[in-house]
């Protein structure tokens, strides 16, 4: 059974898997507001100095390829991003030649709980099987991103290597989406002011008390606050707790952690997990892609894994 898949730039996989597996990744494009001449710290409750360069980007395009840490590097040098989601034409144009040669496409796409990417991918899927009839392209809503949409890239490729057919990967992965479990936390929580995820009052107050907040995604692929502790070290403890808790019966002897540039940091919840669950035989390490990172900042750690079905998340 062969079939395309493919992704956005959302989805982080291990290094050099979409290239070993030939995926397809639907680039995205940002903006990055540049400090004239000099750092300037950011303030993240609504002052932006005027005096900046609007620098147009692109995930496939820019500077920042293989080389991530100089993307967080200019985020801590005082850019100020500002992301948008893959549209219809660009997710078009990316997965055009391979429709045209007789291929049918299964796509991941990025949650449809954060951005409407999903929707787009969507919109262009229409377009192709109108424009080439008898063709197939299915798009899953991965209810995810960054690690959660890679493992869900990373089955996919497993079932279509055992001989499932389109439909009935379409299926049994948009069935499965709530079950990769996303968790990450920030380095400076004033991205989480800026994007929204946190009150201005709220940022304030964790900074003061030295509180940090790990977030997960719900069941509708949205951003929740999954826990709340204070100092570093109990955050490694939580979210080996929150892996405890989620992790149910599912093959987890590969599972994948990203960083925004913080290598110590991850290296050591790899340690601690690996010392402390037995069935994790292999660890995927990776930067988180610009898209995610632009909203978490430098120094963000994040863990992804399969798990028992995650609850909606209700105020």
């Amino acid at each position: 059974m062969s079939y395309v898949i493919s992704t956005d730039a959302c989805a982080d996989m291990p290094v050099g898997y979409a290239e070993e597996k030939s995926i397809p990744v639907v680039p995205m494009p940002y903006v990055l507001q540049m400090p004239k001449g000099h750092t300037k710290k950011l303030d993240f409750l609504g002052k932006i100095n005027k005096d900046y360069d609007i620098v147009e980007c692109r995930t496939d395009t820019t500077g920042f390829l293989g080389n991530m840490k100089k993307f967080f590097d200019t985020l801590r040098n005082g850019a100020i991003p500002k992301t948008s989601q893959s549209n219809a034409e660009i997710t078009f144009e990316t997965l055009e030649p391979f429709v045209k040669d007789g291929h049918d496409v299964l796509h991941i796409a990025f949650s449809s709980g954060m951005s409407g990417s999903f929707n787009s991918a969507c919109i262009a899927a229409h377009d192709l099987m109108e424009k080439y009839p008898g063709r197939k392209v299915l798009v899953v809503d991965s209810l995810g991103g960054v690690g959660g949409e890679g493992l869900c890239v990373m089955d996919a490729v497993k079932l279509r290597d055992e001989g499932v057919s389109i439909e009935e990967a379409h299926r049994k992965l948009c069935d499965y989406a709530p079950c990769y479990h996303h968790y990450f936390t920030v380095g400076d929580k004033g991205y989480l002011a800026r994007s929204g995820r946190i009150s201005g009052f709220e940022y304030m107050f964790a900074t003061l008390l030295n509180i940090n907040i790990i977030l997960g995604l719900d069941g509708e692929g949205k951003v929740y606050p999954a826990a709340k502790v204070r100092g570093t070290k109990n955050v490694y403890k939580k979210f080996l707790e929150l892996f405890e808790t989620m992790k149910g019966d599912e093959d987890n002897s590969e599972i994948i952690l990203c960083h925004g540039d913080n290598p110590e940091g991850i290296k050591v919840l790899g340690d601690m997990l690996t010392e402390n669950f037995k069935e994790i035989e292999k660890i995927d390490y990776n930067y988180v892609n610009q898209m995610v990172g632009s909203n978490s900042g430098p120094d963000s750690i994040a863990l992804f894994f399969r798990g028992k079905p995650r609850a909606i998340y209700r105020k």
